[in-house]
């Protein structure tokens, strides 16, 4: 008995012997395995860092001298490094940028300089001036440049396309501003640097670009144009894929029912211009060729015979007469050119279907007759805008002085010119209508729509009630006028 009791405490004494052991054991080995032991690395050579991947987050040194470079198959912004001058810091200048064009197949002169915009807060929108500039914009004599005209517009990332035809047309600077708001703005940069890159080489030497959006619906912070169009998920741009590869969507405008706010475009596009003369055109009307220079002969002329009859400040403006063109047609670039496709049926005056009024300035059919020599840029006609042509929006080449566009005024409401075209009239302008230059839309014969015009009742009706208000306002700043 008691022989059979020791053997079952043995047992039990063994049992636990061998669960302590293991327990020992297990706490061991933790204790063991995160001792610190000796570790090699292998490091290989380390690679030049990747310019696309790079990121630029301070203010960058002084413009530098051109200088010709291979470069790789991308358009990319390059940061030689962060330093910083004595008088700036990376708080004071956080918009300050080198901007290094590159070409894809071949070596290429190319402006180093310091790209900086400005921003101004302009009632409920914020505007950026000068985002993307021109390459060697910075190297351009400062104040007017009276040896060019500027041409002018603006428009939604939808219609920025249009700028390669117009630069390829206008031998002289672009000054765009685009209207991004929200979940608009990366794709309109992106949209603006595909063109930079695989668009005409005039769309680099001559365009600058601004921003304007809403200042409730701006980026948290405006990142450099690489960073803001997100190129790090699109680069290399493949220029023979066309747009399609950059997912160029963006719906915030329509959830949001914005209008586009035109007149705040145009007036930022016309105010940036670094011209003295300045056509304030529309995007998708192209001019003809060969007008900057004919233009400048043509006011050095009248210039002399003001001068000569003791005329100190004319007040006048060039107009051009504008057509449009079926859309199986090309635009016409010169006027026997243009002459032959109206006579043929192809094109007609601008809005003949829409609102013949708005562009029926005098003695329109004989200017389709009158063909001057192809070298030459000349006067059609002398005219105000007066009774009979009241609905008559000519665009035309002035200057700053003329009054702006009032920015309460939306595309969608219509007449969104109307009223500045009252102003001048108001202030006795004369309008010359040049007799060997012209503006085409892009190819599409406009008609009314009735879907389109119910759509825009709402905005046609603020427009209407800004414009009564606008001319009342004119009225008793200049008083009356006969005939406007």
């Amino acid at each position: 008995m008691w022989l059979r009791n020791e053997g079952r405490l043995f047992g039990v004494v063994f049992v636990l012997f061998n669960v302590l052991l293991a327990v020992f054991n297990v706490l061991n080995y933790r204790v063991t395995s995160r001792a610190t032991v000796p570790c090699v690395v292998i490091v290989a050579p380390t690679p030049a860092p990747d310019p696309r991947q790079q990121h630029r987050r301070a203010p960058l040194p002084a413009p530098q001298a051109r200088t010709a470079v291979p470069v790789p198959p991308s358009l990319t912004w390059t940061d030689p490094g962060n330093a910083v001058s004595e008088n700036q810091t990376a708080s004071t200048t956080p918009h300050t940028r080198i901007l290094l064009p590159r070409n894809a197949t071949e070596p290429e002169e190319s402006y180093n300089y310091t790209s900086a915009w400005d921003t101004e807060i302009r009632d409920k929108y914020t505007i950026v001036k000068r985002y993307i500039p021109a390459d060697g914009f910075f190297l351009r004599p400062s104040g007017f440049d009276e040896g060019s005209v500027t041409l002018s517009t603006q428009g939604t990332f939808e219609f920025l396309h249009h700028v390669s035809e117009l630069c390829s047309r206008w031998d002289g600077p672009l000054s765009v501003s685009v209207y991004a708001p929200g979940t608009d703005l990366p794709v309109a940069v992106r949209k603006i640097l595909f063109l930079r890159r695989c668009g005409p080489i005039c769309v680099r030497t001559n365009v600058t670009w601004h921003l304007a959006y809403e200042t409730v619906l701006a980026p948290v912070r405006l990142e450099s144009p690489e960073e803001m169009a997100e190129l790090e998920q699109y680069e290399p741009f493949n220029c023979s894929a066309g747009f399609g590869p950059l997912e160029l969507v963006s719906e915030i405008r329509s959830s949001k029912k914005l209008p586009y706010p035109i007149n705040v475009a145009r007036n930022v596009a016309r105010q940036l211009a670094t011209t003295r003369y300045v056509l304030a055109s529309d995007i998708e009307l192209y001019p003809s060729l060969n007008i900057v220079q004919r233009f400048l002969q043509l006011v050095s002329r009248l210039a002399e015979k003001d001068k000569n009859a003791g005329i100190v400040k004319p007040r006048r403006v060039f107009t051009f007469p504008i057509f449009e063109i079926k859309k199986n047609f090309s635009a016409p670039k010169t006027k026997a050119e243009l002459v032959k496709r109206v006579k043929d049926g192809h094109a007609i005056f601008f809005h003949k279907w829409v609102c013949d009024a708005c562009q029926n300035f005098p003695r329109r059919d004989q200017w389709l007759r009158s063909l001057p020599p192809e070298d030459s840029l000349g006067v059609f006609e002398v005219t105000k805008r007066q009774m009979p042509r009241t609905a008559w929006e000519p665009i035309y080449i002035g200057t700053n002085e003329e009054p702006l566009y009032d920015e309460r005024l939306t595309w969608e409401g219509k007449r969104d010119k109307m009223s500045q075209m009252y102003e001048l009239c108001l202030m006795d302008y004369d309008f010359y209508v040049l007799d060997n230059a012209f503006l085409v839309h892009a190819p599409g014969i406009k008609t009314l729509s009735n879907l389109d015009q119910r759509r825009r009742a709402p905005f046609m009706y603020k427009n209407n009630a800004v414009h009564n208000k606008l001319l009342a306002q004119m009225k008793k700043k200049y008083g009356s006028r006969k005939g406007c």
